[in-house]
This record gives structure tokens, sequence and C-alpha cells, in this order.
């Protein structure tokens, strides 16, 4: 029997599935995050990331063999890619989120391109493909269709214009809120939250949009606290930070006690602290106890 996608059937459920950005696309890093066995889901950003095709096919199938299918591996692709969603698909993802979507037909196009005819244009010549839901080919290539989870992100004017249209496309699985480019599409500065009205009024018509077409709605969050509070208002795929983040809050948070370097307001992984260095980790004398430095 075929690998139940674990993601898509909690969301379909309406039950949360909290997981994770790969931006270091490191073999390595993804074990010991799926062993952690915290996340549902984990998503290899093929979009603005540069990602080693072979790398993602080691990661995708780690993350679906050493989790025994409870966490997805999942890809970030870009819009009107085909190429793209079939190589991830192809290489052992079990679905896909395609950003920048600005009309149903867009919506429609990638829903193709991730399915096996005749409900969509998907080849059958993947070698591979079906070892990440553990069957034969012959068993993947008949139920495939309903396991590999499409989602959109709407980060748009012209996607929140035809929000309505694009999420009532027969084959999406997920409307994904994109915070940081629908805040600058607003004419806002880019953040993963905020209360500013034109947001949350932008991020209202997605939610009533998913709501009407009876889709789940995904958001990205930072932090423990925003993520609750997302999966309180009704979110089901919510993302929290990403395995770069991970290492870096905690490098800099230790390193920061040990320096004296004080909580940046943002995340650790944004933030540079050469210009906070003590003297001696820049290679410079120390200054005097009491001195200014503009002696």
């Amino acid at each position: 029997m075929i690998r139940k996608n674990r993601t898509l059937e909690l969301i379909r459920r309406g039950e949360p599935a909290v997981g994770t950005w790969l931006q270091l696309h490191s073999v390595h890093a993804t074990r010991l995050l799926v062993a952690q066995g915290f996340h549902r889901w984990m998503l290899v950003d093929f979009e603005h990331t540069p990602v080693d095709h072979t790398t993602a096919a080691h990661i995708f199938s780690t993350i679906a063999d050493l989790s025994g299918g409870e966490i997805t591996p999942l890809a970030r692709v870009a819009a009107g890619s085909v190429d793209q969603v079939k190589q991830a698909l192809d290489a052992g993802s079990q679905g896909v989120i395609v950003p920048m979507v600005n009309s149903a037909a867009e919506a429609e196009a990638a829903v193709r391109a991730a399915r096996f005819p005749p409900a969509g244009v998907r080849g059958a010549g993947g070698l591979a493909p079906h070892l990440g839901f553990g069957v034969n080919r012959p068993t993947y290539l008949a139920e495939a269709n309903r396991e590999i989870l499409v989602g959109v992100q709407i980060e748009t004017v012209a996607g929140l214009a035809n929000v309505r249209e694009i999420a009532a496309v027969d084959g999406v699985d997920l409307v994904f809120v994109g915070p940081f480019d629908l805040h600058m599409a607003l004419e806002l500065p880019s953040k993963v939250w905020s209360t500013e009205p034109r947001f949350l009024a932008a991020v209202h018509e997605i939610i009533t949009a998913a709501k009407e077409a009876d889709k789940p709605v995904g958001v990205l969050c930072a932090e423990a606290h925003q993520a609750r509070d997302r999966l309180a208002e009704g979110f089901t795929f919510v993302g929290m930070a990403s395995d770069a983040h991970v290492m870096l809050t905690y490098a800099g948070k230790q390193y920061g006690a040990l320096y004296g370097i004080e909580e940046p307001p943002e995340t650790w992984c944004n933030t540079n602290n050469l210009d906070r260095l003590p003297d001696s980790l820049r290679g410079l004398p120390r200054r005097p106890p009491g001195s200014t430095g503009n002696e």
C-alpha cells in the first residue's frame, strides 16, 4: 500500500502540520533534524537557494525513510517551472509549494505539472519517486495523484485580487500566505508578520477565500510564539524558522552570552554582529577599562 502523505492527511482534516525550511541543503543537518521528530514536513527551496539536484534527491529520501513517512519532504519551485516541478517530484518530494501565483491559470498549470495523466501532464519516466512512498512503481503511478500536495503562495497584488479564483482551482491542496513579499507588494516594510491594517486585511481576504474553497491555509513564522498565534487563528500548515535559523540562533545566543552581546531585535539568523564584537575578536587592541574609544 502506498505510504500516505502525512502532511496532506493532517491539513485535510484541519489538524496542524508544523514544519521547517531547509536552506543549508546538508544531508547531515537534515538527518539530525529529522531524528528529533519535531517536524511534520521539511521543505527544500528550489526557488531562492541554488540546490544541487542530486543532493536534493538524497535529502528527500533521507526525510521520508528516516522518519518512516511521518515527515513529508516538500519542495518550493518557481511559478511556471514545469521542469522544476517534475525534477522535485521525480527526486522524491511528496509535494510542491509554488510562490508568486498571480492567477487561476498559473495555479492550474502547477497542478497539471504535478499530476500524472489524465489529471495532468507529469511523465511516468522517473525511476525512483515511488521509493519515498514505500511502494513499487506501478502502484505509485496508479495512486500518486491523490498523495502529491500542491500549494500556492499568495503574495502579489494580482494574486490577492484573484485569490478566490486561485483557491477554487481543483487540485490545489493549500493556500499559503507569503508574508515577506505580501508586505512589499502592499508597499509595507517586509516582515514575517505585522499588525499593519493593509496586511491584516489582505490576510483576511486570503483566509476567507480559502475557507470558501474548503482549503487549508499556511504561513511562515520565525519563532514559536508566532507559530502558536497563527495556529490559534486557524492556520494549519505552519513553517517555523529554517535549519539555518536553528544553527545560527543557537550559536548567536551562546556566543552572545559569552561575549556580552545583547539579544538582537530579530532572529540571530538575520543579524550581523561584526560591529558589536569585542575588539579582541577583530584583531584590534583591547581598550583600557572605562575608555570610550574616542580619546
